[in-house]
């Protein structure tokens, strides 16, 4: 199929950018983080065009599977990290984010890539609107979890006895550490419209808004530990270690929600994306 084709091709840049972006965090390098950028530009653009040419093939939004969701996620991902690496003037994320980018369409590789009629349930006007803010929700997260860890790994270069030249054009600990709490605070008020939108389809479909399912259990305990984070930040005044590991304990609970809620725990409503 064709849009597996443009699939195939972006998965080949998404791999030429992460070895980049890594070439270009080691040797420090302007040019291979321009290189990496550029290349990474080229990935969501094929990316794009192929998850386009699939929803004219299907007259749907490419949403409905595994193949779809991690496919979406991984683009979405990357265009998050572009449009962020733009904003703040912090390349040196893209190491720790393409590769998580990267993963996500290795993932997505393995399921079933044909393309299936809508699921009876699936046929309504919030599959693009639920799917895509919970989708921009991850990514934010995600993308709040790469500053977290990206403070902890500069904070052990400064701390610890490493070669001069890992120490240079480091960014500062206290850019990362803004940078991860402006994201969780954008990602807790995207997760908030992820649960509400879930909750208004969920009474479309099913006749009840919560029926505590494993995501809508999941996405509840990942919105909580995101509220605690914030609220540890504000009203503790958590900074450092402490702040930057609740990103990551928040990062593990989206991972949880996103796939291991459907897949440990039985009885799903939201299995058919594992069928």
């Amino acid at each position: 199929m064709v849009d597996v084709a443009f699939f195939a091709v972006a998965s080949v840049l998404y791999l030429g950018a992460t070895g980049l972006y890594h070439a270009a965090w080691v040797g420090r390098a302007r040019r291979w983080r321009q290189f990496a950028t550029w290349l990474l530009v080229a990935a969501v653009a094929v990316h794009g065009v192929g998850m386009a040419v699939r929803w004219l093939l299907a007259g749907r939004p490419p949403l409905a599977d595994a193949f779809e969701s991690f496919s979406f996620y991984g683009w979405m991902l990357a265009v998050g990290y572009l449009v962020l690496e733009r904003r703040t003037r912090q390349p040196g994320l893209g190491a720790l984010v393409v590769p998580i980018a990267l993963v996500a369409i290795l993932v997505a590789s393995f399921f079933p890539k044909g393309i299936r009629p809508l699921l009876p349930v699936l046929q309504s006007p919030w599959l693009g609107v639920h799917v895509t803010v919970s989708f921009l929700a991850y990514v934010t997260f995600t993308l709040a979890f790469a500053s977290a860890a990206g403070f902890l790994w500069v904070e052990g270069i400064l701390k610890g006895h490493r070669p001069l030249r890992w120490r240079r054009n480091l960014p500062s600990l206290l850019s990362l550490e803004a940078l991860g709490q402006r994201l969780a605070l954008v990602g807790l008020i995207l997760m908030t419209g992820s649960l509400v939108t879930g909750a208004l389809w969920a009474r479309v479909a099913w006749g009840v808004p919560w029926v505590w399912q494993p995501q809508q259990i999941g996405a509840l305990v990942t919105w909580a530990v995101y509220a605690g984070y914030l609220g540890a930040w504000y009203g503790l005044g958590w900074r450092g270690r402490r702040a930057a590991w609740l990103l990551v304990a928040g990062f593990v609970a989206v991972l949880s929600t996103f796939v291991g809620a459907d897949l440990v725990l039985p009885g799903s409503l939201h299995s058919f994306l594992w069928q």
